[in-house]
């Protein structure tokens, strides 16, 4: 822009609402412009920070323990911090933690100031044991138990949750825990085992269900049979995740069971998918092929074009469509 055309031109010129719409518009798009314009004046960044902090993705340890110092000094009113101690509470509504070896006490401290998130990818193998409160037969440290107490709570009642499906105790893992209640989008990682899905049940909103099943397990087309008899009546769509994509080369012993849930012929609400390191160069049997990187961008509401949830549903119509033209076909 010309001297004299900025002379002519100059942002605080414009109506404050008109400033603020636009400097969180920057924000919304450009986190890191947004980081430097947060800098103008107190004002500005009461405007912005609750954009930035809209949606905390953390995916190292070091970033998971700058965030709790963040939340102490709100949370304890240093004169430092520029957020109230209710900051998180009202404004973060996405928190991800995708960090495998994390500090449990640091995940709680998160969470808990992070109460009303309405979408909470837990991603996270905590190891932070308290060696003083364990026994040499291996009792869970204090740390832990505190975080998975907070899990099993009703101080968290997200929408949408994806979380490693041993993130809860043996004894608690199932469904009838508050914290899922209201969930509409479930998704396990790390799924060993359907212990506990017979409370899916009682999920009156639950309507989408994801699995990663661990690879190396038998009996794909069994396991998915069995799993959709543990759902409620208002789901809608069951995406099974492969990792190994020699499932689907018909000299192999899962080769039929797996056909047999992307036909449809188990349950017209099945879907498979795969995700890797690399995406597949030709796959007819995969609807939806997601590098991990897309995952994320999915349940963080940054996908570009459709998230696999939409992939699916759009899949399922789809056979549905077709599976009616056959048959109408064959009855001609």
């Amino acid at each position: 822009m010309s001297t004299s055309l900025m002379e002519i031109f100059r942002f605080s010129d414009l109506p404050e609402d008109l400033c603020r719409l636009v400097l969180e518009l920057v924000a919304e798009l450009d986190p890191e412009t947004g980081r430097s314009c947060a800098l103008v004046s107190r004002k500005v960044n009461a405007w912005i920070e609750p954009v930035l902090f809209h949606t905390l993705i953390i995916q190292s340890a070091s970033q998971l323990e700058s965030l709790r110092r963040i939340v102490e000094d709100a949370n304890h009113g240093n004169s430092s911090s520029t957020k109230s101690p209710d900051f998180f509470a009202n404004h973060v509504k996405v928190v991800a933690i995708i960090t495998l070896n994390s500090d449990a006490a640091n995940i709680l401290s998160v969470l808990k100031a992070c109460r009303n998130v309405e979408i909470l990818v837990l991603w996270s193998n905590p190891n932070k044991l308290d060696m003083g409160a364990a026994s040499p037969s291996g009792i869970l440290g204090k740390e832990l138990r505190d975080l998975r107490d907070f899990m099993t709570s009703p101080e968290l009642s997200p929408r949408r949750i994806s979380m490693f499906h041993h993130i809860l105790s043996t004894d608690e893992a199932h469904f009838s825990h508050p914290i899922f209640q209201n969930v509409t989008h479930l998704e396990l990682v790390r799924v060993d085992s359907k212990a506990g899905w017979d409370t899916l049940q009682s999920l009156p909103c639950l309507t989408h269900v994801s699995a990663h099943c661990l690879s190396g397990m038998e009996g794909y087309g069994r396991w998915t049979r069995e799993a959709m008899d543990l759902f409620p009546a208002s789901l809608r769509v069951f995406i099974v995740w492969f990792y190994p994509d020699f499932c689907f080369e018909n000299t192999h012993a899962e080769f039929e069971g797996v056909k047999a849930i992307q036909d449809g012929d188990i349950d017209s609400r099945v879907v498979v998918a795969y995700m890797g390191s690399s995406l597949l160069s030709s796959w007819d049997l995969y609807p939806i092929l997601r590098l991990y990187e897309d995952i994320i961008g999915d349940w963080m509401g940054y996908s570009v074009g459709k998230d696999f949830w939409t992939l699916a549903e759009e899949f399922i119509e789809e056979r549905r469509r077709r599976r009616e033209m056959q048959k109408g076909s064959s009855a001609a």
